[in-house]
């Protein structure tokens, strides 16, 4: 397990929003959440097919912020294999369920435990898609960057004032972006835009070791006056709010195996 692991999250922080990814905000209730993980990781593999177009992705445990239990990240290398991909993966549960020569206990049982999971999966659920091409110059990882292990994540969601995206643009990279280089508090830092669905224009994507980390970051800047570079930043801004998320599970980019961080 421990080598999937760091195989899904070498994956993830490589290849994070590299073209196109899907956002699948899922809302269990708290009681049901380690039964829909079990499940997640049970129907997910069982949906596993060499013709799949999922090149990996990410599960996210919601930590404040946000009224949704987990966000589920989907990779795709385009918004046509997004598409494909769906067929792809009922046909895969079909083929590999039919594999498994279940009696009727068994059968009724699978039928049973796929009703449960599609029900929460889609209850109050939200979807979006969005895409980070030509955005590298918004990319930061350090050269201590360790993903064998848990990451804090701040996402942060923004939305821009019409004509405003270069000053947002250049405000990220020559404020809170180079601020997070320097701390020397975060390890890796990621953006992307809004492509379909309900969504803010920009998302941007913070990551830290420890909950530590995290709060010498933020400790450090209180009380920071601001800069050029900074109300530049600002004054693109029209919407803007924060959530935080731990990275705890995701596919293996080879076998495109998902499996939970223990």
């Amino acid at each position: 397990m421990k080598n999937l692991i760091i195989i899904l999250c070498l994956f993830v922080g490589g290849s994070l929003f590299a073209q196109v990814v899907n956002i699948t905000y899922v809302t269990v209730p708290r009681e049901e959440a380690d039964q829909f993980l079990d499940l997640h990781e049970k129907f997910s593999n069982l949906s596993i097919s060499e013709e799949r177009t999922l090149q990996g992705g990410g599960l996210f445990a919601h930590a404040f912020a946000g009224d949704y239990s987990f966000a589920i990240y989907d990779f795709y290398a385009s918004a046509e294999d997004l598409v494909k991909d769906a067929d792809f993966a009922n046909k895969a549960l079909q083929a590999n369920i039919k594999a498994m020569n279940l009696d009727e206990e068994g059968q009724n049982q699978m039928t049973s435990d796929y009703r449960t999971y599609t029900r929460m999966y889609a209850d109050n659920h939200s979807d979006q898609v969005r895409m980070s091409e030509g955005l590298e110059d918004l990319t930061y990882e350090a050269q201590s960057l360790d993903w064998s292990t848990k990451k804090v994540v701040v996402v942060s969601k923004y939305e821009v004032k019409w004509g405003k995206n270069r000053d947002f643009f250049e405000g990220i990279v020559n404020g809170s972006l180079k601020n997070l280089k320097e701390s020397g508090h975060a390890v890796a830092a990621y953006a992307s835009r809004h492509l379909y669905g309900s969504g803010a224009d920009w998302h941007t994507y913070q990551f830290f070791d420890t909950w530590s980390d995290f709060a010498a970051f933020e400790e450090a800047n209180i009380g920071v006056q601001m800069d050029d570079a900074g109300k530049k930043f600002w004054s693109a801004i029209e919407g803007h709010d924060d959530e935080i998320l731990v990275l705890i599970g995701g596919h293996d980019p080879e076998t495109k195996k998902f499996g939970l961080a223990k």
